[in-house]
């Protein structure tokens, strides 16, 4: 009597070790392709997110510089005016403090009014001293006197190159750099009509990139209300 073996199915070691190859390389592509897309979409979401910054400061600033204002109703024998506009011409980032009409009250029962004294100015970064903030500073009323009453202030632009500001001179049909209305030979109380805002900073691959805009100055002349109006 003969008895009949029993073929066995199956997979060899080697078939096995060769499907575990090839899963292993198909994992390896996904992952690569994955990491890619991944690293690709957190570098565009930076770069939208610095242009975002970058937008959204040079609207505030234009916002801001345009309802700047000076006043002659000022505080009899005062040391200094309560409303002024001056600006210093840097090599890198300018500075600038003027009185606004554009200070936004928090808090409904708050000692506040829309006036408000704003300065923009550079300072090097917390963490890396390299790397150089545009700063903002405002204060919740005119004529602050006492220190610690000037407002807190903040990082308006991170990594800032360059900050430049210019300042149409309607008298003198021409564009200056620098704007003091507190110095006789600047332009004692009155404003420009017009100012640029140049901004420069480091893009994604190192260049640098310009950004530009330009806004105009509604209250030219000083503001003056006499005692019988």
């Amino acid at each position: 009597m003969m008895v009949q073996r029993r073929q066995q199915s199956g997979f060899t070691l080697i078939e096995v070790m060769l499907v575990i190859a090839i899963i292993s390389v198909m994992a390896s592509l996904v992952w690569a392709s994955f990491s890619l897309s991944t690293r690709t979409k957190r570098k565009a979401e930076a770069i939208s997110e610095r242009y975002h910054q970058i937008r959204l400061a040079m609207e505030r600033m234009t916002r801001e510089i345009s309802m700047a204002f000076l006043s002659k109703n000022d505080i009899p024998g005062a040391m200094k005016p309560r409303t002024f506009f001056t600006s210093k011409h840097q090599s890198s980032v300018d500075e600038l403090t003027f009185a606004s009409l554009s200070h936004m009250r928090l808090r409904e029962d708050a000692r506040e009014g829309d006036q408000t004294l704003i300065s923009y100015y550079s300072a090097p970064d917390v963490e890396d001293r390299s790397r150089t903030n545009l700063m903002r500073r405002a204060t919740r009323r005119l004529g602050v006197e006492k220190p610690g009453e000037d407002g807190p202030a903040y990082v308006m632009l991170e990594d800032v190159e360059e900050l430049h500001f210019e300042f149409f001179d309607v008298n003198a049909n021409e564009w200056r750099e620098q704007w003091n209305t507190g110095s006789v030979d600047g332009q004692p109380d009155r404003l420009p009509t017009k100012v640029r805002i140049v901004i420069t900073i480091k893009d994604e691959k190192g260049k640098d990139i310009t950004f530009h805009t330009a806004t105009r100055i509604h209250l030219r002349d000083p503001l003056w209300f006499s005692p019988d109006q």
